[in-house]
């Protein structure tokens, strides 16, 4: 009796989630109650899978975000608090000699307040004929760091990887290039 029980209650709590999904016209998401009690148990922002290895995973674009890549190390990960905003999530990293990266995970097109040359970017990188990846380096005018971005497509996701480093030096160039590595996915 008790087993009839369990089954009914485990039934019925199953059977509310997905016909509530029903009342928005949007197929349910079988694997998201999964998903929120992984993101609880294990700290990580929704959206995002922590591999056993350290890495971590944004599940709608596929995109994995190593533990250490050339002597970066993941400082945290997130995503965006903007419901509005383009970006899925956002990886930090920093090495021992001042640098700092970043590994950018954005829809398109991007719905965010970005300048006409990054649209234009877009714009060629989600044609048909895009080219592999678009690179561009600038100077943060509030701190003076030297930045280098490389910025690839994937699926329906524009993916940026960024390295800044203290002072008007050429950052390295390998964690940008990262971006080049990154396997098509979904």
């Amino acid at each position: 009796m008790r087993l009839r029980l369990a089954a009914g209650i485990l039934f019925v709590s199953a059977l509310v989630p997905f016909s509530a999904s029903l009342a928005d016209d949007t197929p349910p998401n079988p694997l998201s109650p999964v998903g929120s009690v992984l993101s609880a148990v294990t700290g990580s922002p929704d959206g995002w899978t922590k591999n056993l290895d350290g890495s971590y995973r944004q599940a709608a674009s596929n995109i994995l975000c190593p533990n250490s890549f050339k002597g970066f190390s993941l400082r945290d990960v997130g995503g965006s608090s903007d419901p509005n905003s383009s970006v899925v999530g956002i990886c930090h990293y920093s090495d021992d000699a001042g640098h700092f990266g970043s590994i950018r995970i954005r829809s398109y097109p991007d719905s965010g307040d970005i300048d006409a040359a990054t649209v234009t970017n877009d714009k060629m990188l989600m044609a048909a004929d895009a080219p592999p990846m678009l690179m561009r380096a600038s100077n943060d005018r509030k701190t003076g760091n030297a930045r280098l971005t490389v910025t690839i497509a994937r699926g329906k996701y524009l993916v940026d990887c960024s390295v800044s480093q203290i002072g008007h030096d050429r950052p390295r160039s390998d964690f940008p290039l990262y971006c080049t590595t990154i396997p098509n996915g979904s």
